[in-house]
C-alpha cells in the first residue's frame, strides 16, 4: 500500500478558533451521528459534525490546527497527519496510535490494554519505518508490560496494531481467557502473517519466563492457539484503506469482541465516509478542538 504525497488543498480560512464547549465533546454521543449503529465509527455523522472535519482535512497543513490530549500527551495528533483522513491516503502511525489511544482506549474494560504500533516494531526491531530485517529481541520492550495496570497476566485481551513494513495494517489479538492469539488481515491470509502471530507467542514465553520463574513455560505454550482469521473478516478493495479496516475492526473487537465478513464492507467505508467519521472521533476527543473559521464567519 503505497503512501501518497501530502496534497493541500486551498480553502479559504481565518486562523484557528478554539471550539465552544457545545462543539468540542470528548464523549460523542447518538445525537451526533444519522443511525444507530453500535460502532460510531460506522455511524454517518449529522451535516454540522461532517462540516467540521470537511475544513480540517482540506485546509492547508498548519500546526494551528494540531489535536491536544490532556490525558497522554505523548501521542498528540498533528494536522498534517490529520489530512491521511482525506481521500486515498495511507494512514500513519500517529493516525492509528491517537484514535487507538485516546478514542479507543477509554472504552476499554479495566482488564483490557492497547499496545501502541511501536511494541511489534520494536519487538522485531525492524526500526521506525518497519522496514529493517525482523530480529526478534525481547529486551527491546521487556519494560512494556509494567506499564499495564494489573500485569499482563491478569489481563483477558492485548490489542497490538502492526505496521506491516510501513505499507500495511494488521490487528492482533491476545486472548487470555482462551489462550488464543489471532490476526485479522484486510488482504487475506499471507504466509508473511505467520511471523508475527509466533512472535507475540515468543513474546508471551519470555513474559511468562520472568513472570514464573519456577513455571513450565514450555507446557504454558503449548496450551495456546495460533489462528490467522484473515478470511474471516471484511476485505479492502483498494490498496490505501488498511488502516480504516485496522480502527473498525478494533473498534469491532473492543465493543462487539468479534468481527465477520459481514461486520462492514469497502462499500459502507465510502459511502457512510469513515475517514471523515474516525477525523471527527479523533477531533472530539481531543482537548483544544480546533475549527477552521472562514472569512464568512
Amino acid at each position: 500500500e503505497a503512501m501518497d504525497d501530502d496534497q493541500n488543498q486551498s480553502t479559504e480560512s481565518t486562523p484557528a478558533n478554539q471550539s465552544t464547549e457545545s462543539d468540542c465533546e470528548s464523549n460523542p454521543n447518538a445525537r451526533i451521528f444519522i443511525d444507530g449503529s453500535s460502532i460510531e465509527a460506522l455511524a454517518m455523522l449529522q451535516p454540522e459534525r461532517r462540516a467540521i472535519v470537511t475544513r480540517l482535512l482540506q485546509v492547508k497543513s498548519s500546526p494551528d490546527y494540531n489535536l491536544s490530549y490532556a490525558s497522554n500527551s505523548a501521542y498528540a495528533v498533528q494536522h498534517e497527519s490529520l489530512k491521511r483522513l482525506g481521500p486515498r491516503r495511507w494512514l500513519n502511525d500517529e493516525l492509528i496510535n491517537g484514535f487507538n489511544i485516546h478514542y479507543l482506549g477509554p472504552k476499554l474494560d479495566e482488564r483490557s490494554h492497547i499496545f501502541s504500533s511501536h511494541f511489534m516494531s520494536k519487538l522485531l526491531s525492524t526500526g521506525d519505518h518497519g522496514t529493517n530485517p525482523p530480529n526478534y529481541k525481547y529486551a527491546n520492550v521487556e519494560t512494556w508490560s509494567n506499564r499495564i495496570a494489573g500485569g499482563l497476566f491478569n489481563q483477558h485481551n492485548i490489542f497490538v496494531p502492526i505496521n506491516h513494513q510501513n505499507i500495511h495494517w494488521l490487528t492482533l489479538r491476545i486472548n487470555f481467557l482462551e489462550k488464543r492469539i489471532s490476526l485479522w488481515d484486510s488482504q487475506g491470509v499471507k504466509h508473511t502473517n505467520v511471523l508475527y502471530t509466533h512472535t507475540a507467542l515468543r513474546y508471551l514465553g519470555d513474559e511468562h519466563e520472568n513472570a514464573f520463574p519456577e513455571g513450565d513455560t514450555t507446557k504454558w505454550l503449548k496450551s495456546w492457539r495460533i489462528e490467522d482469521l484473515s478470511d474471516k473478516c471484511p476485505q479492502q478493495e483498494n490498496d490505501f484503506d488498511c488502516g480504516i479496516f485496522h480502527l473498525l475492526n478494533l473498534c469491532l473487537l473492543v465493543n462487539e469482541g468479534g468481527i465477520s465478513l459481514e461486520s462492514y464492507s469497502q462499500a459502507s467505508i465510502n459511502t457512510k465516509e469513515v475517514r471523515k467519521i474516525v477525523a471527527y472521533l479523533l477531533w472530539a476527543a481531543s482537548s483544544n478542538c480546533p475549527v477552521v473559521k472562514t472569512r464568512y464567519e
